[in-house]
């Protein structure tokens, strides 16, 4: 699959994503959201096909010598479930019924194949390193996503990814105004000051105004969880875009891009090496007695 950052700079930029008006809702693919809480799974009513019956058809098809990756893909497609509630744990593949979180479907999806169907080695470096066993252009991948959920791909790919690549950015910049202030010290000053940078607000008053914009005013105040964390990321882009002007919209999104293709390239960077150290022949001298040791 070709990385959607990597192709805004490589052939132009990405499309900039679907957004639903407040009052709308965009096409996801995905059923009317239902409240987990009250539900112990997901309300069939609302659902025809429910995550049990995608899953039990993805082993099926794995098992029976389909390619994994192929089949994953299609019960991506066909998956219903905006979110679900596994084991005490919440899955939300679906943010503000907008903006998908494939790889966490994809995670989901694995996690409950059966041990040994699924090739361990690949499976880790799409969910770790984000590298597919097999290359997608962006109109493939769109394709065997389907459009909908493609465009709720890429909301996520602008709400959540290059949001969080903004803050990393604008971090930089304050730590070169700082002379070199290091990243562990002054930890809160320094997220207050990105947060006041980049939205003119504390981080935590800004996640007190988003929970109780979202009946989450009961949450820990000192703990956030990582589905949260990602919720209240898509919500600050979201209020980013409506309270600025387009200028600053698009300053700003450039910026996070920029940090996001440089994440990218470092992160190829560390594969290629290891890709090299993998095929190098162990030398004779650095083995005593069976046992591969570190030289020089």
């Amino acid at each position: 699959m070709a990385n959607s950052a990597q192709s805004a700079e490589s052939g132009g930029d990405v499309p900039f994503p679907h957004l639903a008006d407040r009052d709308g809702a965009a096409e996801t693919g995905f059923a009317p959201e239902v409240d987990l809480h009250e539900h112990a799974g997901v309300d069939g009513d609302l659902i025809e096909l429910g995550p049990d019956t995608h899953i039990a058809a993805f082993v099926t098809e794995v098992a029976g010598g389909r390619a994994w990756f192929d089949a994953l893909l299609d019960c991506i497609r066909d998956w219903e479930a905006p979110r679900e509630i596994v084991e005490g744990r919440e899955y939300v593949y679906l943010i503000e019924q907008e903006a998908f979180d494939w790889l966490l479907l994809a995670e989901r999806i694995c996690d409950a194949a059966p041990a040994g169907l699924l090739p361990g080695h690949e499976v880790e470096a799409l969910l770790v390193e984000e590298t597919p066993p097999e290359a997608l252009s962006e109109p493939e991948f769109q394709e065997r996503l389907g459009t909908p959920k493609y465009w709720a791909h890429l909301n996520f790919l602008y709400g959540v990814r290059v949001e969080q690549a903004l803050h990393l950015a604008m971090e930089r910049v304050l730590q070169k105004e700082r002379s070199g202030l290091s990243f562990s010290h002054q930890r809160d000053e320094l997220d207050a000051d990105v947060f006041g940078r980049v939205y003119g607000a504390r981080q935590s008053d800004l996640l007190r105004e988003y929970r109780a914009a979202n009946n989450r005013e009961h949450a820990d105040p000192e703990r956030i969880e990582h589905a949260e964390w990602q919720a209240f990321t898509y919500w600050l882009f979201r209020r980013r875009l409506e309270r600025q002007d387009p200028a600053r919209v698009a300053s700003d999104t450039r910026q996070g891009l920029d940090m996001l293709y440089e994440l990218e390239a470092a992160r190829q960077r560390r594969r290629r090496r290891r890709a090299v150290l993998n095929e190098q022949p162990v030398a004779e001298s650095d083995v005593i007695d069976g046992v591969l040791v570190g030289v020089g």
